[in-house]
């Protein structure tokens, strides 16, 4: 467990703050380096950037670093962000100054938009997870700043609001417009070039199964893509003029499916945010100015404690982060996957 601050450092911490937390027009007066995540108010935290050294893990694509991840185990095991890693090409890993090679996905879970991955690899210093999530709005957070191969960077921000669940358009899709009937679900549309399209569903079939559970609401068969991601093959049972028929398909981005909505006035000044940043069951919400490639690493407390793990920038002033108790459940349900329990 970490130390700590001693009251010297705490004075110094407060002093610093305190000027970060000026109004806007005051702190365009400071210089750069005493500003919310300039040099000297990072250099406050430099307990926190060393847990993040030894417990957050930088993947790389080439030679280009992309994403962040929670170090979960001695052993190699790490959490991170699925519907960003999916599809990488040249993976490798570095935790603290090293690099570990061809990284492997064991397991993942849609709903959470969470990857396993192991590498190979002894000594690590996994997180150490705090009792609880349930800190006041307002609290001092710490996460992923900006890497260098060799080090981390902190990124400072607060509690902004209260946990809560993120609603939102399915992230995963089939491609069909659907109405609930007696004996199932009834397609009325079926969009071109989707899975469902490519999978031989026509307008009239109507849906009773999905992978082998009955499914007669619209909002039953939603929960079930869920636990999906893009790509993920499944089993659909339907009817056609009263026959019984089964065919596979290919979920789909909903992007990728329906082509991006129009982004409204915040999104469009919130520059780079990340492609899955709703439907999570619950959130922590802070402030930290995280980007699409510092997501993915841990959510720290002033204590060095991990609080969650940071999943998304959802726009110009909010990031989410999955608190740690179901953090916890969900890479155990994981680790049971990958070993084939």
């Amino acid at each position: 467990m970490m130390k700590t601050f001693g009251l010297g450092a705490v004075a110094s911490l407060s002093l610093l703050l305190s000027c970060s937390n000026l109004p806007l027009w005051a702190q365009a007066s400071l210089p750069g380096e005493q500003r919310t995540n300039g040099y000297d108010v990072e250099a406050a935290f430099e307990p926190q950037r060393q847990v993040l050294q030894g417990s957050s893990a930088v993947f790389y694509t080439g030679r280009k670093n992309f994403l962040y991840g929670v170090v979960m185990s001695e052993d190699g095991w790490i959490l991170t962000k699925e519907s960003d890693i999916h599809g990488a090409q040249d993976l490798s890993v570095r935790v603290d100054k090293n690099k570990y090679t061809e990284p492997k996905i064991m397991a993942k879970d849609g709903r959470w938009d969470l990857a396993l991955v192991k590498i190979d690899a002894e000594g690590l210093t996994p997180v150490t997870f705090a009792e609880s999530s349930a800190i006041p709005q307002g609290s001092w957070v710490i996460g992923n700043g900006s890497s260098s191969r060799a080090n981390r960077r902190v990124s400072i921000g607060i509690i902004s609001a209260k946990s809560r669940k993120i609603d939102g358009a399915a992230p995963v899709v089939m491609g069909v417009q659907l109405e609930e009937v007696e004996n199932g679900l009834k397609i009325n549309d079926v969009t071109a070039d989707t899975g469902a399209a490519k999978a031989g569903l026509l307008k009239g079939d109507i849906i009773t199964k999905f992978e082998g559970d009955t499914v007669l609401k619209r909002e039953s068969l939603i929960e079930k893509i869920l636990d999906n991601i893009p790509g993920d093959k499944v089993e659909v049972e339907y009817l056609r003029g009263g026959q019984k028929m089964t065919t596979e398909m290919e979920l789909m981005a909903r992007e990728d499916a329906f082509g991006e909505q129009q982004k409204s006035r915040n999104d469009q000044m919130s520059g780079d945010v990340s492609g899955r940043r709703n439907n999570f069951p619950r959130v922590l919400q802070t402030n930290l100015p995280l980007n699409s490639r510092t997501v993915g690493g841990p959510l720290l407390d002033l204590n060095g404690m991990c609080i969650g793990m940071n999943i998304a920038r959802a726009n110009r002033a909010e990031s989410y982060a999955i608190p740690l108790e179901e953090l916890k459940e969900v890479y155990q349900k994981l680790r049971k996957e990958a070993s084939g329990n």
